[in-house]
This record gives C-alpha cells, structure tokens and sequence, in this order.
C-alpha cells in the first residue's frame, strides 16, 4: 500500500515544482542597476545637440569633442551591460546616446566644412587672428612680416564685437577681437590682437556675443590712439586704447 502511494500513476505528481519559474519570482530585472555610462553617454549627447542648436557651424570645435566622448562612453557603456547582463539594465539609453552623438557629429561637421569652404567672397584673403599675431616682430617693428603684407590688401576675418562699444544701439564702428573670453568680459587687448572696424552705412549690427564674418580693406597703424567707436571700459574709467590695425569693411555677417 505504501508503495503503492510512493509511486502512483495517478499524475498528482506532475503539478509538484520544487524549482518555481514563475517570472515574478525569479524576475532579474528587478535586480539590476541603469548603468551611469549609458545615462552620461546621453546626458553628454544632449549637451552636444543644446551647443549645436545655439552655435551652428561656427561652434562645432567646441561641441565635436562632447560628442566624441559621448559616443565613446555609449559603447564602453554597451559593453559593460552586454558582458553584465544580470546586473546592469540602460541598453536603449547607451544606443540612443551613440546614435545622437554620432548624428551631430557627421551634421555638425559637415555643416562647418561646407560654410568654411564657401565664406570667404572672392577677392579676399582668409586671415585669423593668429595671423596678427606679433610672432616674429621687434621693438623698432612691432608688426610681423606675415602681418606686414596685408596692408592696404583685402582680407577676411572672424571675431567677436568688443563690449566697449558707444552704446547699446546700432552701431557703426567698433573693435573686434578674436578671444571670446574678452568679447564678453572686456579690458585691453593687445594692440596686435584687435582690429578697429568701420562698417558701411546700413551694416550697422547692436553688441552681441557671436561670431562675425568680415571682408574688407586692412591697413596698419601704430601710432598710438583711441579705438574708434568705443567710450569707457567696461570695468574701468579708460577709454579703450587702439591697436594696429584697422578694417574699412564692405561687408559683414
């Protein structure tokens, strides 16, 4: 009788489960943490995407780099979830950052190769800040030979309105300056790194901190002087002092 109880064909044995597979018991999801590396590879993606849409194609060497991180911490991301499966969750947010990353990237620099390639008008030589530099200059010549060959030639520059502008309105004449850091905060520039700038009438523009496209006719001067269109510095009682160059502009943007 007992054995006959101990193994019975009945099938009221079937339903016993000592190992129980129901999901909500052995749910490992529930277990397991988002990981921080998909969460920065978005988070830094989406910095990238705020800086593209306010910048443009002027500031994608400030965002390229974001974005290359970005896209880098997604997949360092995405590997550590695949290998940890059990223990890490955010594959979705990882693939999202890499994506976007990516995206903005391929965009934002194409973008700024194509505008490079075509914002300089004919007849104009591209020139930088860094081409004024005085690198090369001496005491009796404070202007470079680089610089030098410039004057009286038509050249093309970026830069930054100065803040020690005559006001608030439109304005006419102003000093440019290639840092942003003094774009915003004012002070002296050094005389070789500013350029005095006269716009015709009606490419009159109000301060502003972008970055702006001139063409015009350059000429150098280095007797001292006061910067056109400038009053009181902004953090002193000086006016600002000129420098040594001078853009007679015919065109702005």
């Amino acid at each position: 009788m007992a054995e006959d109880s101990l193994f019975s064909d009945d099938g009221s044995d079937e339903d016993y489960q000592p190992f129980s597979s129901d999901p909500k018991e052995i749910d490992v999801s529930e277990y397991r943490s988002f990981s921080s590396w998909a969460v920065g590879s978005l988070v830094l993606a989406l910095v990238g995407l705020a800086l593209f849409l306010l910048l443009g194609s002027d500031g994608f060497v400030l965002y390229a780099p974001i974005q290359i991180v970005g896209f880098l911490v997604g997949l360092l991301g995405l590997y550590k979830i695949r290998r940890n499966n059990f223990q890490l969750t955010g594959e979705k947010v990882a693939k999202a950052g890499i994506a976007l990353s990516a995206v903005l990237f391929v965009v934002g620099g194409s973008w700024a190769t194509l505008v490079y390639m075509t914002e300089v008008p004919e007849g104009y030589d591209r020139i930088s800040f860094y081409t004024l530099d005085n690198e090369g200059a001496s005491a009796g010549s404070p202007i470079s030979q680089e610089a030098a060959k410039y004057h009286k030639k038509p050249v093309f520059i970026k830069g930054y309105v100065h803040p020690g502008v005559s006001g608030l309105g439109n304005i006419s004449r102003f000093v440019l300056v290639g840092d942003l850091s003094v774009c915003c905060f004012g002070g002296q520039p050094k005389p070789w790194d500013m350029v005095e700038v006269d716009l015709k009438p009606g490419d009159e523009l109000t301060y502003d901190m972008k970055r702006h496209r001139l063409w015009g006719t350059m000429s150098i001067d280095v007797t001292p002087h006061l910067a056109v269109g400038s009053t009181k510095e902004t953090t002193g009682d000086r006016q600002l002092q000129g420098g040594y160059y001078h853009l007679e502009a015919d065109g702005i943007q």
